[in-house]
This record gives C-alpha cells, sequence and structure tokens, in this order.
C-alpha cells in the first residue's frame, strides 16, 4: 500500500516539473533586443544588459538557440517552440503564444527552436 501512495504522489510531481520549466507571462524589459525582432538570450539578467541575444529575429526562424530569457519587441504576436535542453532535444517539444511587447524566462535552460509569426487576425 505505501508503495502506491508513492507512485501516486509521483505523478503531481512530475506534472509540476513540466509546468515550472515553462513560461509564465510577464512584462519582461526588452534589454537589448532591437525593434521589431523576437530575441532569446543565453543567461539570466535583470534589467538592461550587454549580453547578445542568442536569437534575434524579425523573420521566421527555426533551428536551435539556447534561451534562458525571450522578449517580442515586435508588433506582432509570435508563437515559440522549445525543448528542455537536458534532454538533448529528444523530450517534449512545447509552444507558447508571446504577445507584442511581452516577455519573460524559463526556469530552467531551454532549445528554442521556432519562432513563427501569428496572423492578425489570430492573435495570442
Amino acid at each position: 500500500m505505501r508503495l502506491k501512495a508513492l507512485a501516486l504522489a509521483a505523478v503531481p510531481a512530475a506534472f509540476l516539473g513540466v509546468m515550472a520549466s515553462a513560461p509564465t507571462a510577464s512584462a519582461w524589459a526588452p534589454g537589448n533586443c532591437p525593434q521589431a525582432k523576437f530575441c532569446v538570450w543565453p543567461e539570466y539578467w535583470y534589467g538592461d544588459t550587454d549580453l547578445p541575444p542568442s536569437l534575434a529575429t524579425e523573420d521566421e526562424w527555426s533551428g536551435s538557440a539556447l534561451g534562458h530569457i525571450f522578449y517580442n519587441n515586435s508588433s506582432r504576436d509570435a508563437t515559440m517552440t522549445y525543448s528542455i535542453v537536458r534532454d538533448g532535444g529528444q523530450g517534449p517539444v512545447y509552444t507558447e503564444c508571446v504577445n507584442r511587447g511581452q516577455g519573460s524566462y524559463f526556469t530552467q535552460p531551454m532549445s528554442v527552436t521556432k519562432v513563427e509569426w501569428r496572423e492578425a487576425g489570430n492573435p495570442c
């Protein structure tokens, strides 16, 4: 009976681990992200920074960029696709809609793999 209770307790803990890695909506500062670009930074920072982004794009993009912080400094909403770095790209893939002028941070290192712009009639 004790094993069953431990197994049942592990399910919510695993779920919370995934949720903790998901970005949270906030009004994160744009840092040194140029106007009209979607930026991802490889390290944490707070406030202004001179740390160069690992990704700064105004076009739809795919590849792999290490990310701890992201910011959409454009006038369009974007869909960002990412996965947890420790999984080496083999783990679950997540998507997040990022409003224009908004950004946030990941609670663990992520690999951002795609940025797509949302149509004007399809906002976040």
